[in-house]
Formats: structure tokens, sequence, C-alpha cells
């Protein structure tokens, strides 16, 4: 096997552990209260930057400066500072902005369309889940290397075969 080989083989094998790893973590994760949300603009640069994965957990209620994930009315994914908490009665809603932006969102969020308070949140990973989730990235992830590795079974195949016929003839 030439260098070459060895390479491709263990960046396929390290790209398919990420991805497994990560496929594990979106159904272990939510089972203890905690999602992964892929940050899709740059409304908290730069202290959540576009492309990120942001790990929240789900809480009771939050605080004035936590960073939380919720849902909005028209079901948008949105991941902004809490500025201001508002307590009326029972219920409790949030005012919210991007660190980026220069105002509050226009919206209070309500207690029950928050998803989590951000724990931590990894640079460019979401760039790498949203690419799985694509047509072209189940292509180069999963069938352009189970062909790989076909194609080197085949090669293995065919070398044993002409080592039995040369066996065979001599």
């Amino acid at each position: 096997m030439n260098k070459f080989t060895k390479i491709l083989e263990n960046l396929v094998v390290f790209v398919a552990t990420i991805v497994v790893l990560f496929l594990l973590a979106t159904v272990i994760l939510p089972k203890f209260n905690y999602n992964l949300i892929v940050v899709k603009s740059g409304s908290m640069e730069p202290t959540i930057k576009t492309g990120s994965i942001a790990v929240s957990k789900k809480q009771a209620e939050y605080q004035k400066g936590d960073i939380i994930t919720f849902a909005t009315a028209s079901k948008e994914i949105v991941t902004h500072r809490v500025t201001q908490v508002i307590k009326n009665g029972g219920n409790i809603e949030y005012k919210t902005k991007g660190d980026a932006n220069n105002a509050n969102d226009l919206f209070l969020v309500e207690n029950n369309r928050v998803i989590g308070r951000t724990i931590f949140a990894m640079p460019y990973f979401g760039y790498l889940i949203v690419f799985l989730r694509s047509k072209i990235g189940v292509i180069v992830l999963i069938v352009l290397p189970a062909g790989y590795f076909i194609w080197r079974e085949i090669l293995k195949i065919r070398k044993e075969i002409k080592k039995m016929k040369a066996s065979k003839q001599g």
C-alpha cells in the first residue's frame, strides 16, 4: 500500500468518526435536555461565529446576559442574548439581541419558546453538519468512501486470483 493510499484511508476513517460522533450526539444529547444548533447568521459574532454548532441546555428560566436559542413565531431558530427578563405573573418573557445587532429584537420571546441556554459553541462544525445533510454531502461522505473500500477489496481479490492461477501453472 503506498503512502497516498494510507493517508486517504486515514482521512476517510477520521471523517467517518467525526460524522458518527455528531450523529450520536444528535440522538443522545436531547435525552439529557441538550441540543445541537447550527448557527446560520452572523448576528452573534464575534461571540458565536456563523457556521458554528451551539450546544444548548434547557432550563426552567434564563437570566439577563444568557445566550439562548429559541423558536420565533414563524418557527425560525434564533440564538441571541437576553437583554431583559420580563415577569408578568406566572409568565416569563425575554427581550433579546444579537451581539452584532444595533438594537433589541422587535419581539419578546416567551419562555416556552426557548430551546435552551448556549453552553458552548464549536466554530465551523456547523458547516460540516449542513454539508452532511445535503445530497452532495451524502455522496461525498458515504458513497465515495464506500466505493473506495469496495474498489480496494476488488483489487485484493484480483491479486489473490492471479496468485492462485500462478501457483496452479507453476
